[in-house]
């Protein structure tokens, strides 16, 4: 009887293993990498719809503030200023890029739910991004809201071709949310021949969650924490290949990855000197019309901005770093123009995206001209 017993307390326990690490103890799920796992507390649901004037109101239960979706149908408004969201009557537009500068035409949800973590609440909206409705595209775009405090409710956006409650989590045990991407590149410093690579790969990093605002989680010298990985096309479940995380990983053999730093793509210039750069880091000799977009306070935050322009086919992008006292910013740019009027069809594309320009005369170092 007793080794009967025994054997019965060996299978609970290897079940208790298989349902916490899978088949394969050497994959890897976004939620083993935290210590404490996000569950779901509400899903909301659609709960009727109401037109006044030009717009459609779609209201939704069971959350813990008032939620209404918008819709202007108003055809002679752009799409991506026409839809949006409010909670508590707050109102706000849907992204999906960090640094919320690309307004989203969302109207349909992959999921809608509200969770709680670590003394904090949150509603998050999962979406398709804009351009993956018609194409074949894996990227979720992400919508979280802190609701904490329902008087005042911030926002922060990013895209992933994960879609799960796990995409949230401690990372860096520091006691504050983080969240984390897997975008389908590879890392600008991948080791070459190293592992034999199969199927999908794509690239994690994570962030801290801030009032509006993320930071990415990066080691003491200022380098990406990352994760190069292989498995399903949705980052479900993973071999990690390459990796400078928080803790230490194993590869599909069992063995610990050694870590290797990220690489920061690095654009010199001199701040005394307005120099346009594109995005090899390369002088660019100006012309003398610009199309100016945002003005950034630190250079990841430009260069994922102009990543997601390329992504949209814009494709002469640039950076110009200027200093005002001791602060250097990053501006970003659309065209590199002889002629304002070359400049037109790329301002018309821009507004269509909800972005607005205005043109710089690259000659006059301050001065701008609508």
């Amino acid at each position: 009887m007793k080794i009967l017993y025994t054997l019965f307390l060996s299978i609970i326990f290897a079940n208790a293993l298989h349902a916490q690490f899978g088949k394969d103890p050497n994959k890897y799920s976004f939620g083993k990498l935290t210590q404490e796992r996000v569950s779901k507390s509400k899903q909301l649901t659609a709960a009727g719809v109401k037109e006044s004037k030009d717009t459609t109101f779609t209201n939704y239960n069971n959350g813990s503030v008032p939620m209404r979706l918008f819709f202007v149908n108003a055809k002679s408004k752009d799409a991506s200023s026409t839809t949006g969201i409010y909670l508590n009557n707050q109102r706000f537009s849907f992204y999906c890029d960090v640094e919320k500068a690309f307004r989203q035409s969302t109207s349909n949800f992959l999921d809608i739910y509200e969770f709680s973590y670590l003394g904090r609440k949150y509603l998050c909206l999962v979406s398709l991004r804009d351009d993956c409705i018609d194409k074949s595209c894996d990227f979720k775009c992400y919508n979280l809201f802190d609701i904490s405090n329902p008087k005042r409710i911030e926002q922060v956006a990013f895209s992933s071709v994960h879609n799960g409650v796990d995409t949230f989590g401690d990372f860096n045990f520091d006691g504050i949310m983080d969240f984390v991407r897997a975008v389908p590149q590879d890392p600008d410093n991948r080791t070459k021949g190293a592992v034999k690579v199969e199927g999908n790969t794509f690239t994690v990093t994570a962030y801290t969650v801030g009032l509006g605002s993320c930071v990415q989680l990066k080691n003491r010298k200022g380098q990406a924490h990352y994760i190069f990985a292989q498995g399903d096309k949705e980052a479900n479940e993973f071999e990690v290949i390459q990796q400078d995380w928080l803790i230490p990983l194993k590869n599909k053999v069992g063995e610990e990855v050694e870590k290797v730093e990220s690489k920061e793509p690095i654009i010199p210039f001199d701040p005394k000197e307005s120099v346009l750069y594109n995005m090899k880091g390369e002088k660019v000799d100006k012309s003398n019309w610009g199309l100016e977009i945002f003005k950034f306070a630190d250079l990841e935050g430009a260069l994922k901005f102009c990543e997601e322009l390329r992504s949209r086919k814009f494709e002469e992008v640039y950076l110009m770093p200027d200093q005002y006292n001791k602060r250097i910013y990053y501006y970003v740019y659309v065209g590199n123009y002889y002629d304002k009027a070359e400049g037109t069809n790329d301002q018309t594309r821009l507004k269509k995206i909800g972005l607005n320009s205005s043109f710089r005369d690259f000659k006059a170092r301050y001065s701008t001209s609508d």
